[in-house]
């Protein structure tokens, strides 16, 4: 750069707000310099200030939503890839074979209820291969969002390897679902109730690290990242319930 160490050094502290460096001795844009960064390539003014970022995140139920985030895993660094990679496969796996077990038909956040009380193992097979799907076909619709609305191209890898972590959740509900189904328990009344309040439960989880994945893989801001959780959401709820009618 033909200019001295100390210059270097004072421009990098003038900069301290918008980058980082980091244990690899390698210096990265922070939170807020993303979004100076995004400001001044869409044109845009999206810059958050440290204050109101805070601000966000103050409130009881953020702060406990937050720490059932598994932050380094979906916010990862690139010595941490492999490790991502790794349990979202296994995320992925262990859901699509409970719902193939399940006998349930997956489609975003939902499941569709088989009324068949023995699941025959082609057709385990076959759903557990519709989860695989589901969860491209869900991540397709959200990089779409971002791009088509949002302008937001940026992170498409990272923000792909660590989607499926956003389903870990009701890869809980699954587990629990089908010891529920093996015990035959699920034919108490009782006992369905339950079944929709976990499944209820544990969406909601998945939907916050989706809005979370959103906000740091995609750099959209907290309300912007909900907006998109949510509207795919209740737009797959809306097709569902078409095609129940």
């Amino acid at each position: 750069m033909k200019v001295s160490t100390g210059t270097i050094y004072h421009h990098l502290d003038t900069l301290s707000h918008l980058i980082e460096q980091r244990d690899d001795k390698k210096y990265y844009l922070t939170e807020l310099g993303g979004h100076a960064y995004n400001a001044l390539k869409d044109n845009i003014n999206t810059i958050i200030t440290p204050d109101f970022s805070k601000k966000e995140f103050s409130s009881p139920i953020l702060k406990g939503l937050m720490r059932l985030t598994p932050k380094k895993y979906i916010n990862y660094e690139s010595n941490q890839m492999i490790y991502t990679i790794i349990i979202s496969i296994t995320i992925a796996l262990i859901g699509a074979i409970f719902c193939g077990l399940n006998g349930l038909f997956p489609f975003f956040l939902f499941f569709g209820q088989s009324e068949l009380e023995f699941i025959e193992p082609f057709l385990q097979i076959i759903l557990a291969i519709i989860f695989i799907g589901n969860i491209i076909f869900f991540f397709l619709i959200n990089e779409g969002i971002c791009r088509i609305i949002y302008k937001k191209k940026e992170n498409t890898l990272k923000f792909l390897i660590s989607f499926p972590i956003i389903l870990f959740p009701l890869d809980i509900y699954l587990i629990l679902r089908f010891i529920l189904f093996s015990t035959g328990s699920l034919n108490l009344p009782a006992v369905r109730i339950l079944d929709n309040v976990l499944v209820i439960l544990f969406q909601v989880l998945s939907l916050w690290l989706l809005t979370y994945n959103l906000s740091v893989n995609k750099k959209l801001k907290i309300e912007n990242s909900l907006i998109i959780s949510l509207l795919i959401h209740y737009g797959g709820f809306s097709i569902i319930l078409l095609l129940s009618i």
